[in-house]
């Protein structure tokens, strides 16, 4: 899919959250969810021109989960957050 945001939008793909396979203390209805987190990681798939945060595709952020903005369409989905709700970006440990 080629997508290009526009107005200080990150597209974003969101990280799923691992759900704990642990066997519960209690017996759930089957139908209950724990809540989820109120925080999200996302990796970067493309961002607008007019953007001045630093950041580059690739990178992973965290955005508050109610900022994120999804698209839906015949071609997929799509995740957008303006750059003033990112909390701040992950860095690799590693490098």
């Amino acid at each position: 899919m080629d997508f290009k945001p526009f107005n200080k939008h990150l597209w974003i793909k969101p990280q799923e959250e691992k759900e704990n396979k642990e066997d519960p203390l209690f017996i759930m209805p089957d139908e209950y969810r724990p809540p989820k987190s109120p925080y999200v990681f996302g990796s970067i798939m493309d961002m607008s021109d007019d953007c001045t945060i630093d950041l580059l595709p690739g990178d992973i952020i965290v955005v508050e989960r109610s900022t994120i903005q999804e698209i839906k369409a015949d071609f997929g989905t799509i995740y957008l957050v303006k750059e003033n709700y990112v909390y701040g970006r992950l860095e690799n440990e590693i490098n």
